[in-house]
């Protein structure tokens, strides 16, 4: 059923919480792509986009442009893997456009933004710890062995979501793009394997 005025004048009376994060209308897709991994591994959420957090109403409802919305959504999602069922649409509240994002949560699967993974944790998006991999896992392995291969991958895992946030924090992104490929290739490679261990 499409979004209406009245749904998103609704979401914009709620605060953020576990399952509705609000953004400006030019987020970079590197934040997109991690806002949409944080629900997808913790249950699903909606976004709006073109709403100022640091602003009161109204005067924070900025809207978005559209043009720059859909690019930017474009490329968030050629960074999330697995893709988890997304719906984008812009609705038009009071002269202004705003970019719903719906996220459906995919169970059994670690979603990942170029290597990184995230879980919304109230209001916020956390990065992945090996204790919050294994909290998310469908089936907890019986088999102190499995158990013990499960929870290096879930280590390694976050290690990885760790490394690539430190090293984009210290290079330019010129310099992180065959990183974030080889990291993106490990982490997907990582996720198959927890998924096979645990069927």
């Amino acid at each position: 059923m499409p979004t209406t005025s009245d749904d998103v004048q609704r979401l914009l009376a709620e605060p953020e919480g576990q399952h509705l994060e609000f953004k400006i209308g030019n987020a970079e897709p590197r934040v997109i792509a991690q806002n949409i991994t944080a629900f997808a591994n913790s249950g699903g959420g909606t976004i709006v986009f073109g709403v100022r957090e640091d602003k009161p109403a109204p005067d924070r409802l900025m809207g978005i442009d559209e043009a720059r919305f859909a690019h930017a959504m474009r490329r968030a999602m050629q960074m999330v893997t697995p893709a988890p069922s997304v719906t984008t649409e812009v609705v038009n509240v009071d002269g202004k456009s705003f970019g719903v994002v719906k996220v459906e949560a995919l169970p059994g699967s670690l979603v990942q933004a170029a290597g990184q993974s995230f879980f919304r944790e109230g209001e916020r998006n956390s990065r992945a710890t090996t204790e919050r991999i294994m909290r998310s896992l469908p089936v907890q392995p019986k088999d102190p062995e499995v158990l013990k291969e499960v929870q290096g991958l879930a280590a390694a895992l976050a290690s990885q979501t760790s490394v690539i946030q430190e090293l984009r924090e210290a290079q330019s992104w010129k310099a992180q793009i065959p990183l974030i490929i080889i990291n993106g290739v490990i982490g997907a490679i990582l996720g198959v394997l927890v998924t096979m261990l645990l069927t």
